[in-house]
């Protein structure tokens, strides 16, 4: 069915939402203003024809967007996008009784800073292979040929990588393959079924001294444990938080763009200024106990050994700074318990999307004044949130930073301190 409709606003997906002859309508790639012809599927509605653009409504910066599944906003305005997400905190808050919220303006990533991205591909006949990111709302992989989002050493990195794929992959076979963007070279994860052969090992070494890698690792989809096996490692691969080194093992989580890391650690720094002693549960591979150590004292814990691994591996490179200390902990099936915490004047807490409510439990029947919160998912944080405020907590400025350019996807800050 063909209706013409107008975009009210744009919802927490990144659709449009206009109202339908039965209730609200989705709208992929449409802005609050725009008058479509859209062809409707249940919810769903295809633009067909612009009838009146938006006066939000702008030029997409790349020539897959529409196709490629990787962006959603990239034709509204950056004004009206600032705005759009800063309206997605809100809401979010305001399902858990928050209104009178202090939100900061949004720190936006610029194009080209992203630094880590996962890839799909498929051989196809003829020895050819299409590289790239899943069409929307679909299996099918669009060829990526440019990207505005991720460092321009990826982009130039996806060419090669399909030359060399072309010559691996029969038709129909699949592989996802992860990048990521280190300070001396690219960090490569192959995702294939089954294990390679002495061939691919030779083949992939050599690809690796061809283009410079840093390391590529081979993880084998078909195990129940799959594991990282290091078929080139030329140079470990690292990053600088807050100018030290920090080695990444295969697969570890880094926050996706640099100006994003720093807006969040500065934000984070902030708060706990006065804070002597801190325990960072979530701690990954150390993004925010390394901005930490030297001035503080510093407990991370973190529920993967590798990660926690890698983190001594980098304070050792440091001159063994000896105001840290690491432990080891599933962190969901064993939170901190309050007798643990009181050993602290501060905690940080970046858990993943789902939030941690049975650790922000434990802290809130703990005797900690000084919590610093970051979230992936606005709506885990408000939940988190709301346990903290009714026990005593006051919530302060939130710092919204979009490290996901031109996606729904949005990382929040927040400090919270109570007297009693």
């Amino acid at each position: 069915m063909t209706i013409r409709v107008k975009i009210d606003y744009i919802g927490a997906q990144g659709n449009g939402v206009a109202e339908g002859p039965d209730g609200p309508v989705y709208v992929p790639f449409s802005v609050d203003g725009d008058e479509l012809e859209i062809k409707l599927q249940g919810k769903q509605g295809r633009i067909t024809h612009i009838h009146e653009p938006s006066a939000k409504r702008i030029m997409p910066v790349c020539r897959h967007f529409g196709r490629c599944g990787g962006c959603s906003l990239q034709h509204i305005s950056q004004d009206h996008y600032g705005h759009w997400m800063e309206t997605q905190v809100k809401q979010a808050l305001s399902h858990r009784g928050f209104e009178n919220v202090t939100i900061l303006d949004v720190e936006i990533s610029p194009i080209g800073s992203r630094r880590r991205a996962r890839l799909s591909a498929m051989g196809r006949s003829g020895g050819n292979v299409v590289l790239g990111f899943a069409e929307r709302s679909s299996h099918n992989i669009i060829d990526v040929t440019e990207c505005s989002v991720l460092k321009p050493e990826i982009v130039t990195f996806i060419e090669p990588l399909r030359k060399f794929l072309s010559g691996q992959l029969k038709n129909r076979q699949k592989m996802n393959i992860q990048i990521t963007s280190a300070e001396n070279g690219l960090d490569v994860i192959l995702e294939g079924a089954g294990e390679p052969d002495l061939d691919l090992r030779m083949d992939i070494a050599a690809f690796a001294e061809e283009q410079d890698v840093a390391r590529i690792c081979w993880q084998d989809t078909k195990l129940k444990k799959p594991f990282y096996d290091f078929l080139s490692e030329r140079r470990k691969p690292y990053v600088f938080v807050a100018d030290r080194q920090v080695f990444l093992p295969p697969g570890s989580f880094l926050q996706a763009t640099k100006e994003g890391e720093i807006a969040l650690t500065r934000h984070m720094k902030s708060i706990l200024a006065e804070a002597d002693k801190v325990v960072d549960i979530f701690a990954g591979c150390g993004t925010f106990t390394v901005a930490l150590i030297g001035d503080k004292a510093v407990h991370a814990v973190e529920g993967k050994e590798d990660m926690v691994v890698a983190l001594k591996q980098s304070s050792n490179q440091m001159g063994k700074i000896r105001n840290l200390t690491t432990e080891i902990r599933d962190l969901f099936l064993r939170p901190l318990l309050p007798h643990e915490l009181n050993k602290y004047d501060g905690v940080i807490l970046d858990p993943p999307r789902a939030g941690a409510r049975d650790q922000v439990q434990e802290i809130a029947n703990s005797d900690i004044k000084n919590l610093v919160m970051v979230s992936c998912n606005p709506a885990t944080f408000a939940r988190d949130a709301r346990i903290l405020v009714d026990a005593g907590f006051v919530m302060g400025d939130i710092l919204p930073v979009d490290q996901f350019l031109y996606s729904p996807h949005l990382e929040l800050v927040a400090g919270f301190k109570r007297d009693s």
